[in-house]
């Protein structure tokens, strides 16, 4: 079966795969999700907020091998080329190479022609309440669930204002349970250790945004995981938006998997 066209038929067995938020650590999924195909590991539907929304969009849009080439071939300088630093009144990086980018790979692509079927999380601000992209055009999905608040500019579509899913839920395990399928968790959310001797002098407002963030969305995401059948925890020391360090990501993400993987299997096996 080609990935990126549904079919129809009797479901097959499976997991849920929730992908939770994390900036550049969410390239640990990459690896999460080359584990589960090397190892027939069925993805029956995949739940993403932030990153965990543009990994598995991309995934299921069958693009996984193209994004980990591109992210595995940036360096530092290119990183700052996608998110140039622009302050504005909603945001503190210029986003128009971002969106580039992402138009990309996800032009043309329909969320509802996606196999395994893709849901995508974020919040509208204007309406005050979380969004779950089911269906439509996959670069609104994933623009909407990667708009980080501060960071970058809120996507606008018709009436509603939409920022980064993990306002609501950095891990959406709610939104998986609702299917009543086998649920695992890949979270990336951990807290920063903040060197105080070297750092707290010189912290910048970007750093001290990230710092506080980071704090209070792990915390939600150790609460919201807990629904969870098996919880992978892929740790990786860097910093928020440090993806040209893809190759280390990637790398956590596959050691994590594959220690989780024993657990995945007896799962699979359970009625």
């Amino acid at each position: 079966m080609k990935r990126g066209k549904k079919t129809r038929g009797k479901e097959k067995e499976g997991i849920t795969l929730v992908l939770s938020g994390g900036s550049a650590r969410g390239l640990a999924h990459i690896g999460v999700i080359e584990v589960l195909q090397e190892n027939q590991i069925p993805i029956k539907r995949i739940i993403g907020t932030s990153a965990g929304a543009l990994i598995g969009g991309l995934y299921s849009a069958g693009k996984l091998k193209e994004i980990k080439k591109l992210f595995l071939g940036m360096h530092k300088k290119e990183v700052r080329k996608f998110l140039h630093l622009h302050p504005s009144k909603q945001s503190i990086f210029n986003v128009e190479k971002l969106d580039e980018l992402l138009k990309k790979y996800t032009d043309g692509i329909y969320i509802e022609n996606l196999a395994p079927p893709f849901i995508a999380v974020s919040f509208d601000v204007a309406k005050g309440e979380k969004y779950l992209f089911k269906k439509g055009g996959l670069f609104d999905a994933i623009r909407a669930s990667i708009s980080i608040p501060g960071f970058f500019k809120p996507f606008k579509r018709g009436e509603s204002l939409f920022v980064d899913g993990g306002v609501t839920d950095i891990v959406p395990v709610d939104v998986a349970k609702k299917y009543k399928d086998k649920i695992v968790v890949v979270n990336v959310e951990h807290p920063p250790k903040l060197n105080i001797k070297k750092e707290i002098e010189s912290i910048n407002i970007i750093k001290m945004i990230d710092y506080t963030t980071a704090f209070g969305l792990s915390e939600l995401a150790k609460l919201e995981e807990k629904g969870a059948d098996v919880i992978i925890h892929p740790y990786t020391k860097v910093k928020r938006f440090d993806f040209y360090k893809a190759h280390q990501i990637i790398k956590e993400g596959r050691k994590s998997a594959l220690k989780a993987l024993p657990k995945i299997k007896r799962l699979l096996r359970k009625k």
